[in-house]
C-alpha cells in the first residue's frame, strides 16, 4: 500500500467514529422527546370549586322569620338558546348543594348593571302507581311517576346592605314560578347584600357585573 492512501483511510476511519459518537449522544438531563409542552392547570382550575377572584365578600344574611311552606310547583324548562358574547365581567360561578342552608356576599356595584343568572336542579321523587290498564284484558299495571320533591325550593334576594330593604328577588317554589333558569337584572349603583338560600335543590349560580 502505498503512503499517499494512509492519511485517506485514517480520515475515513475518524469521520465514521465522529458519526457514530453523534449519533448516542444524550438529551439533556429533565429533557423528554414525548413533552407535550403544554401548561398544566393551576390548582384553582383543578379543584372543581368555583369561581370566586374575592370580589364577593362573605356577610351575615339579613334576619328574617321562616317562611312558610307552599305546595311544590310543577318542573318546567327553557329550550336550549345558542351562546351569544358576554360583554359583562364574571365575579362569581358555582354549583352548590342547598339542604336548607343560606349563603350571603356584600359587594359595592359601581359600574351596574348587576345581573345573576342560576339555574335549579331539584330533588326528583320517583313513585310507582299501582292502576289497570285501559287495552285488552285491563291487566293490572305499575305506571312510574317522577316529578320534584314537595321539599324542593330555592331563593335569591338583593337588598340594600345599610337597610335591608330589599330591592330584587326570584327563586324556584314557594311561591316562585317553576322554571329552572331565571334571571337577575339589577341596573342602579349601590351597596349590596346578595342572599342565596334554598333546600333540596342543586343550583348553578352566576354572578356578573358591568366592571370592577
Amino acid at each position: 500500500m502505498s503512503g499517499g492512501h494512509i492519511p485517506f483511510i485514517a480520515a475515513v476511519v475518524l469521520l465514521v467514529i465522529i458519526l457514530a459518537s453523534a449519533g448516542c449522544a444524550e438529551l439533556p438531563p429533565g429533557v423528554s422527546t414525548g413533552q407535550s409542552g403544554g401548561i398544566p392547570p393551576t390548582e384553582e382550575q383543578s379543584s372543581g370549586q368555583g369561581y370566586n377572584p374575592g370580589y364577593l365578600t362573605p356577610a351575615t344574611p339579613y334576619p328574617t322569620a321562616t317562611p312558610d311552606v307552599l305546595a311544590a310547583p310543577t318542573l318546567n324548562r327553557f329550550s336550549d338558546t345558542v351562546p351569544t358574547s358576554d360583554p359583562y365581567v364574571t365575579i362569581y360561578q358555582k354549583k352548590s348543594k342547598f339542604e336548607q342552608t343560606i349563603e350571603a356576599y356584600s359587594f359595592n356595584l359601581t359600574r351596574p348593571p348587576l345581573i345573576i343568572e342560576f339555574n335549579v336542579e331539584p330533588k326528583m321523587i320517583t313513585r310507582e302507581k299501582h292502576t289497570t290498564s285501559s287495552y285488552g284484558d285491563k291487566d293490572e299495571i305499575v305506571v312510574t311517576q317522577r316529578y320534584p320533591s314537595e321539599d324542593a325550593w330555592f331563593r335569591v334576594i338583593v337588598r340594600d346592605s345599610a337597610t335591608g330593604k330589599i330591592l330584587a328577588e326570584d327563586g324556584f317554589g314557594k311561591g316562585f314560578s317553576a322554571d329552572t333558569h331565571k334571571r337577575i337584572f339589577v341596573g342602579r349603583y349601590g351597596d349590596y347584600l346578595l342572599e342565596f338560600s334554598g333546600n333540596e335543590v342543586t343550583v348553578d349560580i352566576q354572578v356578573r357585573v358591568g366592571g370592577v
